[in-house]
C-alpha cells in the first residue's frame, strides 16, 4: 500500500475509534467504566490478542470467509462470547462473586493482558506453537495457558494487604503475594512498551545478534533474548521516572498507558506503515517517536474532556483521574481499534487488517 492512502485511511479510521470511544467514556459513569466496564472489556482483549495476531482474523474459517460487514459483526460476537465467559469466571473465582468488581478481579484480568502479549510476541506462542498446530487448538491452549500463568504470577506477586481497611477487603480474596499489588500491576504495564517497540524495530537489534548467532534465533533462546532486553528497557523506564519520585499509578498512566496507545495507534489503525521504506533502526526510531508524539498529544485530549465532564481528581489513594484514563485508552479505544483495523478490516475504508502486529505473532498464526 502507498503511503499517503494508508495514511488517509489510518487517519480517518483512528479519528473513527477515538470518536466512539470517548462517546461512550463520556456518557456512562465513570464508576461504571472503572469498575464492571473494565472487567467486561479487559476480559475480551486476551481473546482478541488471539483471535488477531494468532489466528490473524482467518480462523474460524467460516466466519473470516464472510463478506463484510458480516464478518466483522461475528469476529466481534465470537470475542463478546468467550471473554464473557472469562469474566464470569474470573468474577465467580478472583472476584469471589461479590456484587461489585473488586481490585483483586481488576488488577487480574489487565494483567492478563501483558501476559498474553509476552506469549505471543516475544515467545511467539513457544511451545504451544510446536505442540498444537491446529489453529483452534493453539488457540484454544494459549488461552489457557494465559490465564493459568496469570493466576499463578498473581498469586505469587501480588499483595493487597494496604487495601485492609476497604469496605470490599476480604482476606480471603488477597493473594497475599510478594509486593504490594500495584508494583506488579504497573511493571507489567510497562513491560508491554519494549514488546511493542520490538515490533517496530523488526526485532532489531535481536536480528542483528541472530544473524551472526543463528542458532539463537529459535526458540526458546530468542524468547529469553528478548524478554532480558524487555526487563532491561522496562527497568530503566521504571529507574528513570518511579526511582526519581514519580507515584507509581501516575508513572504507569502517563508513560506506560501513554506509550502503547500510540504504539497500538501505529501498529493496527496505520498497519506498522509498512510503506516507509527505511532501515532499521532508523525506521524504528522515527516510528518510535511517532508514538511518543501521540502518546503527548491525545491521552490529554482524554484528560480534558474527563475533567470537563466529571471534574475527576487526580492522585491516590483511589486516582480517579488515572484510572478513567487508563480505561478509556486501554480498555475502550485500543480494543474498539482491533475490531475496526482486524475484524472489519477498515470497512468500509478498505484494507487488509492489522498486518504489523500478525507479523509479530506469526509463529502461532494460520
Amino acid at each position: 500500500m502507498n503511503l499517503f492512502p494508508s495514511l488517509r485511511r489510518g487517519l480517518l479510521a483512528t479519528a473513527a475509534a477515538i470518536f466512539l470511544s470517548l462517546a461512550f467514556c463520556l456518557a456512562v459513569s465513570p464508576e461504571f467504566l472503572t469498575g464492571w466496564g473494565t472487567v467486561l472489556l479487559v476480559a475480551m482483549v486476551p481473546t482478541q490478542i488471539i483471535i488477531s495476531l494468532v489466528w490473524q482474523s482467518a480462523y474460524p474459517r467460516q466466519i473470516a470467509a464472510l463478506p463484510q460487514p458480516a464478518r466483522g459483526l461475528a469476529f466481534t460476537a465470537l470475542n463478546a462470547v468467550l471473554g464473557g465467559l472469562v469474566a464470569l469466571l474470573a468474577w465467580q473465582t478472583v472476584g469471589g462473586g461479590l456484587a461489585l468488581p473488586t481490585p483483586f478481579l481488576i488488577m487480574f484480568l489487565i494483567f492478563a493482558v501483558p501476559v498474553t502479549l509476552i506469549l505471543i510476541i516475544p515467545l511467539q506462542c513457544w511451545p504451544f506453537a510446536q505442540l498444537a498446530k491446529h489453529p483452534g487448538v493453539l488457540g484454544g491452549v494459549l488461552l489457557l495457558a494465559t490465564y493459568a500463568l496469570a493466576y499463578a504470577l498473581f498469586r505469587l506477586c501480588f499483595n493487597f494487604s494496604f487495601m485492609a481497611g476497604a469496605p470490599f477487603y476480604q482476606a480471603a480474596l488477597d493473594p497475599q503475594g510478594l509486593f504490594m499489588a500495584w508494583i506488579p500491576l504497573v511493571f507489567s504495564i510497562t513491560c508491554v512498551v519494549p514488546v511493542l517497540l520490538l515490533v517496530l524495530f523488526d526485532f532489531w537489534p535481536l536480528t542483528a545478534l541472530t544473524a551472526k548467532l543463528p542458532g539463537a534465533g529459535r526458540q526458546p533462546w530468542l524468547g529469553i533474548l528478548a524478554l532480558t532486553l524487555v526487563g532491561l528497557i522496562a527497568g530503566a523506564l521504571w529507574l528513570a521516572y518511579v526511582g526519581q519520585g514519580m507515584d507509581r499509578v501516575v508513572f504507569m498512566v502517563r508513560i506506560g498507558v501513554g506509550i502503547n496507545f500510540g504504539c497500538f495507534i501505529l501498529l493496527v489503525m496505520f498497519e506498522g506503515l509498512p510503506a516507509l521504506k527505511l532501515p532499521q533502526p532508523w525506521r524504528g526510531l522515527l516510528l518510535t517517536l511517532i508514538a511518543c508524539v501521540l502518546a503527548a498529544i491525545l491521552p490529554p485530549l482524554y484528560e480534558l474532556l474527563a475533567l470537563r465532564q466529571f471534574a475527576l481528581p487526580s492522585g491516590g489513594p483511589a486516582y480517579p483521574l488515572e484510572l478513567w484514563l487508563a480505561s478509556a485508552l486501554l480498555g475502550v479505544t485500543f480494543p474498539l481499534m482491533v475490531v475496526i483495523g482486524s475484524y472489519f478490516q477498515f470497512w468500509p475504508l478498505g484494507g487488509e487488517g492489522a498486518a504489523a502486529l500478525q507479523e509479530a505473532g506469526e509463529q502461532g498464526a494460520v
